[in-house]
């Protein structure tokens, strides 16, 4: 565990938390599924717990996390409401440009923090255009960042199926030094602007960081070898990492089972309108097979110093 961590968790006062950093659909939701169901099967694992939890009520919760209730690993820090409670002010007053210069100034809040872990979701870059050099989330108090990448292709197909959105818009937004998220173009919406810049912006702005300590993990390697990414993810985070529970808590967080939660439970209410299903199929290698020649390269060679730094081998 990282030295900021272990020291935050000594502070009596002060809940440590951590960020899930990605850009969009690589991954991000996945890891907190993860971390969701391996606190759960560590607490299970409890003697008190163990001794309590008989019969029907103990089978029913060795079924797994209900994706709606309990996937509660943090606010995602661009929330309206949330900034609302950290500010004392009505976010929907200021413009983006002064909240991206405030938002990082932010305190976390014993009050509001001192019950639980936090693992907060972002999709922001760590710095914006309007956020005079300093990082968009507070970083105060923080025990560090997990950092979730993916392909740039295949992010294109998948957000195309999110957002609805054509592929080739994807891939332009990709590419787009002022790419941002927001529902209206002055105030935002539920959340409030989420600058990204282009994909490689994005990767470094949080993989170059020096601010907080860091682990990277690739969306294919968690695919490929989830039980040690996992682990590794566990163990960053100061969670269990036995071997039994981390295979436990993979097995019940495989893509085919998230998938199955979301439509035994009607939908999965971070779905946007529009969106089909959020947990679609979940591969890798989408890419090369959907996008046209001529995008798939174009990504490949805007980004190539950048993938083949992180492992991605150019094809």
């Amino acid at each position: 565990m990282p030295a900021l961590a272990r020291s935050w968790r000594r502070s009596p006062n002060l809940a440590p938390y951590w960020y899930l950093a990605s850009y969009p659909k690589s991954g991000n939701t996945w890891c907190r599924a993860f971390i969701t169901e391996l606190r759960r099967l560590a607490q299970l694992d409890q003697p008190e717990v163990t001794a309590a939890a008989e019969g029907e009520e103990r089978e029913q919760r060795l079924q797994g996390f209900r994706l709606n209730r309990d996937l509660a690993t943090g606010s995602i820090v661009s929330s309206r409401l949330w900034l609302d409670d950290q500010l004392g002010i009505h976010s929907s007053d200021l413009s983006f440009a002064e909240l991206d210069r405030l938002r990082g100034r932010i305190g976390h809040l014993p009050a509001l923090y001192a019950e639980a872990l936090r693992y907060h979701k972002v999709h922001d870059a760590f710095t914006s255009p309007d956020s005079a050099g300093q990082p968009v989330v507070s970083t105060k108090g923080c025990a560090g960042v997990v950092y979730v990448m993916r392909h740039p292709a295949d992010v294109a197909v998948s957000l195309s199926h999110f957002f609805r959105w054509d592929v080739g818009r994807c891939v332009e937004f990709l590419l787009n030094p002022e790419a941002a998220l927001c529902q209206s173009a002055k105030r935002g919406g539920s959340q409030v602007r989420q600058f990204m810049g282009c994909w490689a912006n994005h990767v470094m702005s949080w993989c170059q960081q020096g601010s907080l300590p860091l682990l990277r993990l690739r969306y294919e390697d968690l695919l490929a070898n989830p039980h040690e990414q996992f682990r590794r993810l566990a163990a960053f985070l100061g969670l269990p990492d036995g071997p039994d529970l981390i295979a436990a808590a993979v097995g019940n967080t495989q893509f085919d089972k998230l998938r199955a939660k979301e439509h035994q439970e009607g939908g999965f209410h971070e779905r946007p309108v529009g969106c089909e299903r959020f947990f679609r199929n979940g591969r890798s290698g989408e890419g090369r097979e959907q996008l046209q020649p001529a995008q798939f390269d174009q990504l490949q060679s805007r980004f190539a110093v950048l993938l083949q730094r992180h492992g991605y081998p150019l094809i």
